[in-house]
């Protein structure tokens, strides 16, 4: 095995800053504050709670303040270079040139690390690019610290922990806090698939046929490094990555022959046409030497990912990876993101902050379902998703798990969309089944009756970049920023290893996400810069001018269902059951506005799988040509 590890220890203020700090030196006396300033949350996370009473005030709140950029031009500078059509499109720079152009004065970074060491904070971080400072607090610390009481806050079951009123900062021109309200948690789901039978055959690939399937570049990924941000509390077995990378999956789990498809997958649908299946690669054997982990902070007893975290999640993220870039070099970084109220937004700035800096970034978790506008819900868009945008390092993140809801949240019955996946700065993965219909290999939306690939209509403005091969028919009707932006397989069709045996028909739209984001560092590796997919508006960019780059899902999956709708199961009574029959869950459609039926696939783009998923030769091929 030849994985490297290696291990960051963090506690108190033995933290990682940047040069500048310590080249101003934080030793001597502390730095004088600036002018403190209060700050006022966004609004929507509390709106309907009623504060209820006084809450456990050693509970973790992951802290993060963001400060305005020294040019307020930062976000119209953004949006113009992310957008195709723009003059200033792929403009980007070093991360030398956006601190020196955006971040703020020393001093007032020196005077924030000071002030959480100061009041107990750990694990405190300052970006390089002089805007970021976090750190973890207990609630009795960010009390005193932030001149606040912390309190629970109730609505239908869900609680909230919340400051009450406003809370005091040590600096002015705080552009926003993130953390300081612990309302969702960062999840990943954890789906088992059954196999009642359609025309679509659900299989577990090996990552020979995976490969295949997506038209994967050969020796993809050299020279790109990727960064999978996973959360510390889940760790992977080494052993499972060594089992899954010299090709066990070929004789564990081979495809049948036609009609006859090993266990866990569908069979053809009655009087459906047999086929012979594609031809079967030779077993591929992966390099796992390009495969590293780092533990960034150390695991503690409130983080919660909402799968069995036994390593299923990491496991899963780096077979994908190593599968679609086999010669890319993957970090898997070990944080702490499932933390309720946390964002990931200071995790995904210290990946950004590495040297050398990764080439595309996963970020695999659903942070919260989106009912309001963004700004109301979590405040301006991150510091992180600016700077890796304008630097052309892509974010890819997933379009959750739940369908039409988005996120599932306990009495909340409304269609949603998924924060971050939202974010026009991210590119975000919906989930398919990939499979094989009558001979070829395929994909359908990924859809089980109890999972689903997110999607739908944000609030948010339509960015200009956001059409499809055609003028597709939505685009008349909406305009608000639509996801997800493409898709990858999400019901568990890699044949991976977990604890040393063989397992599948265990994913989310995570995976898609990873794969993704290796098939970006595939593609883009043997491209110069210029011609690189480093956006979500450069993916639109390929589909309207090469809508061959692209797998189109416009058919109905290996589950029976053709939209990301969760159709509930009735239950039957038990035999002799006397007295009323509960009803069933109701079911959730999104996009009912403009589709009645809900978010159901179509031609070209649609709200379930968006442009398709990527075909990485056929688009290679495109953007290598004149």
């Amino acid at each position: 095995m030849n994985a490297k590890i290696s291990m960051t220890g963090r506690c108190g203020l033995s933290a990682m800053f940047s040069g500048m700090l310590l080249a101003i030196g934080l030793s001597g006396a502390a730095p004088a504050l600036a002018a403190p300033s209060t700050f006022t949350l966004p609004p929507a996370l509390l709106a309907g709670y009623t504060r209820t009473f006084r809450l456990d005030t050693a509970l973790k709140i992951h802290l993060s303040i963001e400060l305005e950029p020294r040019d307020s031009k930062l976000d119209a500078i953004v949006y113009a270079m992310e957008d195709p059509g723009s003059t200033n499109h792929r403009s980007t720079m070093s991360e030398a040139q956006f601190a020196a152009r955006f971040g703020r004065d020393p001093g007032d970074i020196a005077a924030l690390v000071a002030w959480f060491g100061s009041h107990g904070a750990t694990n405190v971080y300052a970006s390089k690019n002089r805007l970021v400072v976090g750190g973890d607090f207990t609630v009795s610390q960010a009390e005193k610290a932030l001149n606040t009481r912390y309190d629970l806050w109730e609505n239908a079951g869900r609680t909230v922990v919340a400051p009450v009123g406003s809370i005091a900062l040590p600096v002015s021109g705080v552009r926003a806090v993130r953390g300081a309200i612990k309302a969702y948690t960062p999840r990943l789901a954890q789906v088992q698939t059954p196999s009642p039978p359609t025309t679509l055959r659900g299989q577990w690939f090996s990552a020979a046929r995976f490969r295949q399937a997506y038209d994967a570049i050969e020796g993809g990924g050299a020279g790109m490094r990727i960064a999978l941000i996973e959360d510390s509390s889940d760790r992977m077995q080494l052993s499972d990555l060594t089992q899954f990378a010299r090709g066990d999956q070929e004789t564990l789990a081979p495809l049948g022959p036609a009609g006859d498809a090993p266990r866990g997958a569908g069979r053809p649908g009655p009087g459906s046409r047999q086929a012979p299946e594609p031809p079967a690669p030779p077993p591929m054997l992966l390099d796992t030497s390009h495969v590293s982990e780092k533990s960034i902070t150390a695991a503690n007893n409130e983080q919660v990912c909402g799968r069995d975290d036994r390593g299923q999640e990491p496991t899963m993220d780096v077979d994908a990876a190593l599968t679609m870039a086999p010669l890319a070099s993957i970090e898997v970084r070990y944080d702490e993101v499932c933390l309720r109220g946390g964002e990931g937004t200071l995790e995904l700035q210290r990946a950004l902050d590495e040297e050398p800096a990764p080439d595309v970034i996963v970020f695999p978790f659903a942070v919260a379902p989106l009912y309001d506008r963004l700004e109301a819900t979590f405040g301006p868009t991150p510091i992180v998703y600016l700077e890796a945008a304008l630097r052309g390092i892509p974010i890819v993140v997933p379009s959750g798990d739940d369908g039409a809801y988005g996120i599932r949240v306990f009495g909340m019955n409304r269609p949603a969309v998924v924060y971050p996946c939202v974010l026009s700065l991210v590119i975000c993965a919906g989930g398919t089944s990939l499979g094989e219909r009558l001979g070829q290999y395929d994909e359908g939306p990924w859809n089980d009756g109890t999972h689903a690939s997110g999607g739908g209509i944000s609030l948010e403005p339509r960015p200009r970049w956001q059409t499809a091969p055609m003028d597709f028919a939505l685009a008349h009707d909406v305009e608000n920023r639509m996801v997800p932006d493409v898709s990858a397989d999400a019901a568990g069709h890699l044949y991976v290893f977990w604890h040393g045996y063989g397992e599948g028909g265990v994913g989310g739209t995570s995976e898609s996400a990873a794969i993704v984001g290796a098939q970006l560092a595939a593609i883009d590796a043997p491209l110069p810069k210029e011609k690189r997919l480093l956006s979500a508006g450069d993916l639109y960019a390929l589909a309207r001018a090469h809508p061959e780059a692209f797998r189109d899902v416009v058919d109905a999956n290996d589950r029976g269902y053709v939209d990301n709708t969760l159709h509930p199961r009735n239950i039957a009574p038990p035999l002799g059951f006397v007295g009323v029959v509960p009803s069933p869950p109701p079911t959730i459609k999104g996009c009912v506005n403009v589709r009645p039926n809900g978010c159901d696939v179509a031609p070209q783009y649609d709200l379930v799988t968006g442009i398709g998923s990527l075909k990485e030769a056929t688009a290679l091929k495109a953007l290598q040509s004149p």
